[in-house]
């Protein structure tokens, strides 16, 4: 097989009437299905539609709600050899410039997307002058016209996907995601987790426009020939608690997300909702996207084990857009890997057993490597490559390694780098993020572009900010950045977190403030330069749920940052 277009077409003769994808009724949406033959169906003519519009090798903008006719459209796409751009759909009333700057960099030939959207488009055509120029198609032009399921089989190298990261400030960046790159990768993810064909079933809140959602659950599905029950990600976030409804409900086997998604099932689920829910048959929860914490893995399996969830279950995971989507993870069924280490080494990129308690820092493994995979650790500034449990850049190589962005030629020689092993060069992809193996695991301790060093001390944001909203109930949680700034011509700390809404009037954010300044010096050893309380929903996000912290930091630079107190030592 070396097309998900193939994929698709022996599953409509083998199981015609399984269930593929099935979006249950919500406030936002009618309940719908696809089966795999319904799909095969329906991309077949959306294919036909597409051709008329774009050549092979074109780009399509894809502008849909979770649903059904995103992935006849995003099918259709492969078969008519066209590249696919998933994106999330914004406020159209107002203009976007994260749109209008993909829509110039990947120049796309047609516009795919549902009546509704494509209606408030043409209104409001002067708001988005790039995307009123495009040919528009929606499903309407191809679900009155069945047609048998033909395709041109694609080379391994052609482009089926344009995967734009969802960067802060920068100019969006489109990875170039190939059919064997797809293929490659989905592999992976099947042996990794250890997905049965025809057996497993998934549920998933994730969005289709993000490498996790799109590839992780979604393609994950199909090409294990599996079925997945899929949520708007509006609903998850309002009820978490329908994710594990529905767990239980379809015996679901392999399901996940990003850390933040365990940690809101913990915080907001209430025992009366877990009346009848069975966990037991959760085989694999995959966990990754960034930073996994033992914390959350710990009260996760605490609260849910009386409803049958195994710790073990826990799959942590290394990935990113550029290598497809998964790097390292596993093996299945095996307990996360946890490691205590010294706070203060860690500071000094070292890593070392805890002199005391006061001085231990836990990290999660992100699993193990393996074959097609190939991970190394690379000396800052050289090409040497460190021994186990040397802290540097996560360098990787592989057939799921993407050729890198579309129409960035210059940044692509920055990215990629070649590398000696055993006698032969091998061009690795420099992955920005910094971290250690240990025995095959690969341990993520920060960026290489986000961590602050206040004399001589390496500080990891994710720990910092980690502290900062334990410090007071008023504070958010998971809602504060911490970032490095020049001031008085010295690299300082600076710190911006939210407040919770209920303590938006409170009397005394200075002793709020102060409860941070002292949690960070007793942790680090290092007195923030400026601490700003924020207002609650204040701090930008990505369209993928990150923090923006580059984003933070030049509002704070430049002066135009809101905030509800400021106080400087």
């Amino acid at each position: 097989m070396n097309s998900f277009c193939a994929i698709l077409e022996e599953a409509a003769t083998e199981v015609p009437d399984k269930p593929l994808f099935v979006f249950p009724e919500s406030r936002w949406r009618r309940a719908e299905s696809l089966t795999y033959r319904e799909l095969a169906s329906h991309c077949g003519a959306a294919a036909r539609t597409i051709a008329e519009h774009a050549d092979p090798g074109a780009r399509a903008l894809l502008l849909f709600p979770t649903g059904a006719a995103f992935w006849e459209a995003f099918m259709g796409c492969l078969a008519a050899r066209v590249a696919t751009v998933p994106l999330n759909i914004p406020n159209l009333n107002r203009s976007n410039e994260h749109l209008q700057e993909v829509c110039k960099d990947c120049t796309p030939s047609v516009l795919i997307t549902n009546q509704k959207t494509a209606d408030v488009l043409s209104s409001q055509a002067d708001k988005h002058p790039n995307l009123s120029q495009l040919p528009v198609i929606t499903p309407e032009l191809w679900r009155s016209d069945r047609c048998e399921f033909a395709f041109e089989s694609p080379h391994g190298s052609d482009i089926a996907l344009l995967q734009y990261t969802s960067g802060s400030t920068a100019r969006p960046k489109g990875v170039q995601v190939s059919h064997g790159n797809l293929l490659a990768n989905l592999e992976m993810i099947r042996d990794r987790m250890g997905i049965r064909l025809f057996e497993d079933c998934g549920v998933t809140w994730l969005p289709h426009y993000h490498d996790m959602g799109l590839i992780g659950s979604y393609l994950a599905a199909l090409f294990t020939k599996n079925t997945s029950w899929c949520l708007q990600p509006e609903e998850f976030v309002l009820q978490p608690e329908r994710w594990l409804q529905l767990i239980s409900e379809q015996r679901a086997s392999v399901c996940g997300g990003p850390d933040f998604s365990y940690r809101l099932c913990v915080e907001k689920i209430q025992e009366d909702q877990l009346l009848g829910i069975d966990l037991s048959s959760w085989r694999v929860a995959f966990v990754g996207s960034e930073r996994i914490r033992p914390e959350t893995i710990q009260r996760f399996t605490e609260k849910f084990a009386p409803y049958g969830f195994r710790q073990s279950a826990f799959f942590p995971c290394y990935g990113l857009s550029e290598a497809t989507l998964l790097v390292t993870g596993g093996p299945a069924e095996a307990s996360p890997v946890l490691r205590n280490i010294s706070s203060s080494a860690l500071m000094e990129n070292r890593i070392e057993p805890p002199a005391a308690a006061t001085d231990c820092t836990r990290l999660v493994g992100c699993g193990q490597t393996f074959e097609g995979s190939k991970v190394v650790i690379l000396e800052p500034g050289t090409n040497s490559i460190l021994a186990d449990d040397q802290i540097g850049e996560v360098l990787l190589s592989g057939p799921a390694v993407a050729g890198g962005y579309f129409n960035r030629e210059v940044l692509n020689d920055q990215v990629f780098r070649d590398l000696l092993i055993d006698g032969r060069r091998v061009k690795f992809l420099q992955t920005g993020d910094l971290g250690f193996l240990s025995s095959g695991e690969l341990f993520i301790t920060g960026r290489t572009k986000e961590i602050i060093i206040v004399r001589g001390r390496n500080l990891y944001p994710e720990d910092v900010e980690q502290r900062v909203c334990d410090a007071h109930e008023a504070l958010a949680v998971g809602k504060a950045v911490a970032f490095s700034a020049d001031l008085d011509g010295q690299e300082s700390l600076v710190i911006a977190a939210e407040l919770r809404r209920s303590a938006v009037r409170m009397d005394s954010p200075e002793a709020v403030v102060a409860a941070v300044r002292v949690r960070v010096v007793e942790a680090f050893g290092v007195n923030p330069a400026e601490i700003l309380l924020l207002r609650p929903a204040s701090i930008p996000k990505t369209s993928s749920g990150k923090l923006k912290r580059v984003a933070v930091r030049d509002s704070y630079l430049n002066g135009s940052i809101d905030s509800a107190y400021r106080e400087s030592p």
